[in-house]
Formats: C-alpha cells, structure tokens, sequence
C-alpha cells in the first residue's frame, strides 16, 4: 500500500517546497522586494517592535527562515540577543549565512542552522520568542508547526507571525487581489528567470489557507495565550501574536 505523502494548502509536500525554494534562492532577496512593492521587510521590522524587553542574554527563533530577514530584524530591535535562523532548505541557508557576513563582516549574533518546522532542533523552553515570516502556510502540518513553536518558547515567551491574507477592502481588496492573482505571478516568472511557478503557488496557497481568524484559533489550540492579529497594508498581510503559558499556568 503506497504511503500517503501529506501535503500543504497549496497543494505541495515538503519535498515539493524545498526544491521549489531552492530553485528561486539567488534571487529570493531580490524577489521579496520588487513583488511586494518594497514592503516586506517593513513587515519584519513591525513584528520585531512586538519583541519588546526581554530578559538577556536572550535566544530568539527565526522558522522558515528563508535568508534571515526577520531574524535580522530582530537582532536589529534586540541587539544584545542571539538569533538561530532555521530554515530545510540549504542553498537559503548559505545565502542568509553569506548575508549576516556581509552586514556584520562575521556571523555576529545570528547562527543559521537547518531545521524542519515540524522537528526543531532546540530544547523544549529554550526560547524568549520566535517568529515565521510567510512560512506556516508552507508547512504540511500547520499544526504541528505552531505546536513547535510552544514547545521552544520559555514560559511567557511571545510568537510572532506574519502570513498573507485577503484584504476585504471595497477599494484596496479588489485592486490588491488582481494585482496578487494576475500580475505577481507573471512578473515572478518574468524576474526570476523561470521559476515562477513558486509565484503562482504564492497566491493559490495564499487563498487556500487559513483566514486571520481560523489561524488565531489554531494559535489557541497549539497552546498560546492572548492570541491576536493584526491587519498590516490593509490588511494585505496580518501579524499574529501569542504568548507561552507562564509557569503558574502550567502547575
């Protein structure tokens, strides 16, 4: 009997996702800026402001951390902690460590590590936050993934997540939404020298997914407390915040 391969919202195993993230890795970078319009790392920078005073000397986790940009950013708001940037896929860990290299003439305060969303390599408690910048729509076991994220955080520890949605604006909604389905795709394609199908894939798994408040709710149900989201660009993207139970809620 053939064994069932689980698959994601957009339709891919994991197996699927690395390879397709390989295959657009040199121009990943450069990708993230041009089809969102110079936004995302605008994005990164508003969930790292969540992080704010953490006990030092601090472990911060970056998940499907493609080259690091939210992990940087968090180094960016905290500059005394020590970010991990976990991501399955080597050619983007290369890139991201080349990255910290360049920008700090070292590795500086930011490791980079391979490591599946649904097996961290880190102890159970060892983290004072982790955030995923548009990867938990990626993973086979969203669930799983975000159950994860829990176990690494130390009591009171705070996730941050940021993923895609579809803004309900009258105005913006409808613009955004042809822009998303229509024109990235085609422009991906065009700009990364054909492999654009991970720029169709962006969309359709985008509309697949969870909502802002299916997601909170599975947030809840992995574990954390006081989850809420909020819209960025109209709503275009939301930025999801939870925290770890304290240790007086776990007696």
């Amino acid at each position: 009997m053939p064994t069932m391969v689980r698959k994601n919202a957009g339709g891919k195993s994991s197996q699927d996702v690395r390879e397709m993230f390989a295959r657009v890795a040199p121009r990943y970078d450069f990708l993230n800026r041009v089809l969102s319009l110079g936004q995302d790392l605008r994005w990164r920078r508003a969930a790292a402001r969540e992080l704010g005073s953490l006990e030092f000397p601090s472990l911060l986790a970056d998940v499907c951390a493609g080259t690091g940009d939210l992990g940087f950013a968090f180094l960016q708001a905290v500059p005394e902690a020590r970010v991990v940037a976990l991501d399955f896929t080597p050619e983007m860990l290369r890139l991201g460590a080349a990255k910290a290299r360049r920008y700090t003439g070292k590795r500086g305060n930011v490791f980079f590590a391979r490591g599946d969303a649904l097996r961290l390599p880190l102890r159970d408690r060892s983290c004072a936050a982790v955030g995923m910048a548009f990867g938990i729509r990626n993973v086979t076991d969203p669930d799983a993934g975000l159950r994860e994220m829990a176990r690494i955080l130390k009591p009171g520890g705070k996730a941050l997540i940021l993923e895609f949605t579809r803004p309900s604006g009258r105005l913006f909604g409808p613009l955004y939404l042809f822009y998303f389905r229509h024109v990235l795709p085609r422009l991906g394609r065009w700009v990364s020298r054909g492999s654009g199908d991970a720029y169709t894939y962006l969309p359709a798994s985008v509309d697949a997914f969870a909502g802002p408040r299916e997601l909170a709710g599975r947030m809840e149900a992995a574990g954390f407390r006081e989850v809420h989201a909020r819209p960025l660009t109209f709503g275009a993207v939301h930025l999801y915040v939870g925290y770890s139970a304290p240790d007086s809620a776990k007696l």
